[in-house]
């Protein structure tokens, strides 16, 4: 099955399937159509992540498919705003849209609106002190990496098989001088709010459910 690495071949064959129909696509309409079908803003970005990806085929901070996970769509982010680093509010901005973390978020009370408005301010203002030149790949700041390893050795421990979005989400609590972190406690969530439904599936407030 092909998957985003094959971008630019499935722009060719796009551009061939529609001329057999009498439409006639430039090579850059192609591969931008193509880029939307992966869920990313535009071919810059998915070019950019075939580069990261060909550069680290063996990270398993990386996913090797497009839209899945956190850290794909983290990575977009960085792109998107051309930022030196994935940080950690790249992260938790795209743990909002995450499955696991958003129900383990949601579980804990947190008001996900809220903390999205909150995360997009904090990037676009605060992080503009690491925007750097169009076509330089972001780099995974050093917090990033930790909560990376520190999410799979959580999902290692609770005997899966991958780490999901839960698993770092409730890494982030440990890099208790980020304001991903900060701006979680803003919500009132803690650490043991996240482990307690998580591991037993107890809603904060109480309340039990499955996990």
């Amino acid at each position: 099955m092909r998957d985003f690495r094959d971008a630019k071949v499935m722009a060719h064959s796009l551009r061939e399937a529609l001329a057999t129909k009498g439409l006639t696509l430039t090579v850059s309409q192609s591969l931008e159509l193509v880029a939307q079908a992966f869920g990313v803003a535009d071919w810059n970005t998915l070019s950019a992540a075939i580069r990261k990806e060909a550069a680290h085929p063996n990270d398993s901070a990386r996913s090797p498919r497009l839209p899945a996970t956190a850290t794909q769509r983290a990575l977009a982010y960085a792109i998107q705003r051309k930022h030196q680093y994935e940080t950690l509010e790249h992260l938790l901005l795209a743990l909002l849209d995450d499955a696991d973390a958003s129900a383990v978020m949601k579980a804990c009370k947190v008001d996900l609106d809220v903390l999205r408005v909150k995360l997009t301010n904090y990037i676009d203002s605060d992080l503009k002190t690491i925007v750097i030149d169009e076509g330089c790949d972001p780099q995974q700041s050093a917090g990033f990496q930790r909560v990376v390893q520190r999410a799979a050795h959580y999902a290692e421990g609770r005997g899966r098989p991958t780490r999901t979005g839960a698993e770092l989400l409730l890494a982030i609590f440990a890099e208790t001088r980020s304001p991903a972190a900060r701006l979680l406690r803003d919500q009132d969530m803690t650490r043991q709010d996240a482990i307690n439904f998580i591991v037993h599936g107890v809603k904060k407030g109480g309340g039990e459910t499955s996990v």
